[in-house]
């Protein structure tokens, strides 16, 4: 059964001026035939992200004769408070402007809730085509399209070549001297090595962040995601038999082994790749950017995620999309909206101005960030490698659950086994809510 999440029937509108008439979500059509799109956006006007929609939705106007599209840009903070308290907010009240940006992991839950608007009902198909299948695949949800997005990430393992090189760790290389996908390590190349490192550092050698948030979902996962391993059943909701099964076990087991073995340290210890402290740090591609301008002298490159299984490789993805809601009364040019805010344009400007991998197809090819390595190794592991974190309307939880899990290992609180049967039991009351 689906959860309803406090999206409220208002049973009239008021009316603030006597030249318009306006609905709950701030849609406002006036007199004169205008018809207002309210666009809720979780960056600064002042940002590349921030500037890129507020160009957008000029072009948008401008395209669209009697269209006024009005961009609100509510900061998020933290893990996205700010905006999304005020998302959250409006969803309790049935106060959703017309398009929204949520983050991707998040669809199904909005989309079970009734939240979002199914996108290619409205979009030729042709133009959903246009984006790269993960984005198209993140921003789906019971086999609807809900959000898009003109770009994505995905996040490298960094290591420090020269740490490599004085602990005898020969680095995996093609013919150009490339770290490719195809070379990367398994589990067990990855733990001896890191053991390597370790006895030659005289100290943890890989940096991960060990404590409870959504960066163990994010970062994390593909470890247990490339052991052919799920944490969920098709469902959604289903956690007994897939977040216990073998495989995902043995994957908590190489993160366990990780912490038992003194190779990543329990407590997070910052800047410890940029100041030489760690030979291996599992960090956002933004990162990339900033070891580069602001440590000159670092000598880092990327290298692929391990994996546990052959032909499962993962590696981490996404981004915040953009959607429509069903509170709209302009279905039809909130998701064309929802396109242009997207497109092939915005993508080329966030790759100049943010060093974001483009989302649409036919710029791949073209791009100039990502045709030479190490950058190459994040398109590659965007395109080739398995993406499966659960669509699910639970997924906060099972994100929290996950984060419980790591950081219970990290601080020896529980077995393996006793931290996921807690695990299984958290989700299972809150799936209960939707069955």
């Amino acid at each position: 059964m689906k959860k309803a999440v406090g999206l409220l029937t208002v049973s009239a509108l008021v009316c603030f001026s006597s030249a318009c008439s306006s609905n709950a979500n701030g849609d406002v059509e006036s007199e004169n035939g205008t018809k207002e799109l309210t666009v809720w956006v979780h960056v600064p006007a002042d940002e590349p992200e921030g500037e890129n929609y507020d160009q957008r939705a000029k072009e948008f106007e401008e395209a669209n004769e009697g269209v006024k599209v009005n961009v609100e840009h509510i900061v998020k903070t933290g893990e996205g408070s700010g905006y999304n308290d005020r998302l959250n907010a409006a969803i309790t009240t049935g106060d959703l402007p017309d398009i929204i940006t949520l983050e991707s992991v998040y669809t199904a839950s909005y989309a079970d809730s009734d939240i979002l608007l199914p996108l290619e009902d409205h979009l030729d198909q042709s133009v959903i085509d246009s984006y790269l299948d993960t984005i198209v695949d993140a921003g789906s949800a019971n086999d609807h399209l809900y959000a898009l997005q003109s770009f994505d990430l995905s996040s490298p393992v960094f290591f420090n070549a020269d740490i490599f090189e004085e602990a005898g760790i020969e680095v995996p290389a093609d013919e150009n001297g490339n770290w490719t996908l195809d070379q990367a390590w398994t589990y067990d190349e990855f733990l001896s090595n890191a053991k390597k490192l370790r006895d030659h550092m005289g100290q943890e050698p890989v940096h991960m962040f060990p404590d409870n948030s959504g960066w163990q979902m994010y970062a994390h996962s593909p470890l247990i995601f490339s052991n052919d391993a799920e944490l969920v059943g098709e469902n959604g909701l289903d956690t007994e038999g897939y977040l216990n099964s073998e495989n995902t076990l043995k994957a908590l087991t190489l993160i366990e082994t990780l912490f038992d073995e003194g190779i990543v340290a329990p407590v997070v210890r910052e800047n410890a790749f940029a100041l030489g402290q760690a030979a291996i740090s599992f960090e956002g591609s933004w990162m990339v950017d900033v070891f580069s301008n602001e440590y000159p002298d670092l000598n880092w490159s990327l290298m692929p995620y391990p994996y546990g299984k052959e032909g499962h490789q993962s590696a981490p993805h996404g981004s915040w999309y953009v959607a429509a809601t069903q509170s709209t009364e302009h279905p039809e040019l909130a998701a064309e909206l929802v396109a242009h805010l997207t497109n092939k344009e915005s993508a080329q400007v966030m790759e100049e101005a943010a060093g974001l991998i483009p989302g649409h197809k036919e710029l791949l090819d073209s791009s100039a960030l990502y045709s030479d390595y190490p950058r190459k190794l994040m398109l590659d592991q965007l395109v080739n490698t398995a993406h499966v974190k659960p669509k699910s309307p639970i997924f906060p939880v099972l994100e929290d659950v996950l984060g419980d899990i790591v950081e219970g290992i990290a601080l020896d609180s529980g077995s393996v086994e006793e931290l996921v049967d807690d695990a299984i039991a958290k989700a299972d009351r809150e799936a209960e809510r939707f069955r």
